[in-house]
């Protein structure tokens, strides 16, 4: 049997989408978990590594750690736990609740 060019392009172009197809459903799982609440700082709790927020939806809790990436505060987690009642932006992985990263706002 002799394969010519133009079928091997093809069949190329078929594997090419197939793997996409595969591949498509993971990425939009990985950009479901991320997410983004935004409220005002209730309060943090160094020893446990957790915070609160006040959103419209009502108070959420969420960890963070040492990849946690901290902006607008000074001294990082430190200077967190002194802006109660600033503006907090937070972005988290929804699975675990973990937030990935901080903003905090100016009070007004």
């Amino acid at each position: 049997m002799k394969i010519t060019y133009p079928t091997l392009a093809v069949m190329s172009i078929f594997a090419l989408l197939a793997g996409l197809m595969l591949v498509q459903p993971v990425l939009a799982q990985g950009q479901e978990k991320a997410q983004i609440a935004e409220g005002e700082l209730a309060r943090v709790d160094a020893a446990a590594k957790t915070l609160s927020v006040k959103t419209s939806k009502g108070e959420m809790e969420f960890r963070y750690n040492d990849q946690t990436q901290i902006s607008g505060a000074e001294g990082g987690v430190e200077g967190l736990a002194t802006q109660s009642g600033a503006p907090v932006k937070v972005h988290f992985d929804a699975a675990t609740k973990t937030a990935t990263k901080i903003e905090v706002g100016k009070r007004k």
